[in-house]
């Protein structure tokens, strides 16, 4: 009995957490649309994490590749509704997970979050490329982002794996 407790009380906070880095990754992209909407309207403004030249975050989110991952107004075109700021698609992103989080937890959304997880992850390595070789910067709120999807991703990836386990064995005792 105890053990049950201790794992349903493991599960509850861990379901917390998953809220909470949910809305960490909320408050960490409504900054960087700070950032980005304040250098727009004030060139010299300096944001919190601006610490050195290499290390600037309004420079990287004023970059190219901070709109549309650089990549969709160049095949969509700038105006395309799509090349719209990172931050907001992270903001989305956030929104969505906590949604899903708060849904009953059924196969389907177990899928869901894995693939949006996934996903992040690819993202992740994509402009955390773009972040060190092209760019040469290192930007606090890009990284701080890049840490809450790695913490989301454990345990989606967890409970998509547990699952793929359920199902092999529920198929093995049917035969």
């Amino acid at each position: 009995r105890i053990q049950i407790l201790f794992e349903c009380f493991l599960l509850k906070g861990m379901a917390w957490g998953i809220k909470l880095l949910c809305i960490l990754g909320l408050l960490v992209s409504l900054y960087a649309l700070w950032i980005e909407v304040n250098v727009f309207e004030n060139p010299n403004y300096v944001a919190f994490c601006d610490l050195h030249q290499y290390i600037s975050c309004s420079k990287v989110l004023t970059s190219k590749y901070s709109q549309g991952f650089g990549v969709i107004g160049d095949i969509l075109g700038e105006k395309h509704f799509l090349n719209m700021p990172n931050c907001l698609y992270g903001i989305l992103y956030y929104l969505i997970y906590l949604t899903l989080d708060t849904v009953h937890q059924n196969p389907t959304v177990t899928k869901l979050k894995f693939t949006l997880s996934a996903s992040s992850l690819v993202m992740c390595l994509y402009l955390g490329y773009i972040l060190a070789f092209i760019l040469r910067d290192l930007c606090l709120v890009c990284f701080a982002t890049y840490m809450i999807n790695v913490c989301l991703a454990i345990p989606a990836f967890t409970n998509y794996y547990n699952l793929c386990q359920r199902q092999l064995s529920t198929k093995e005792k049917r035969k």
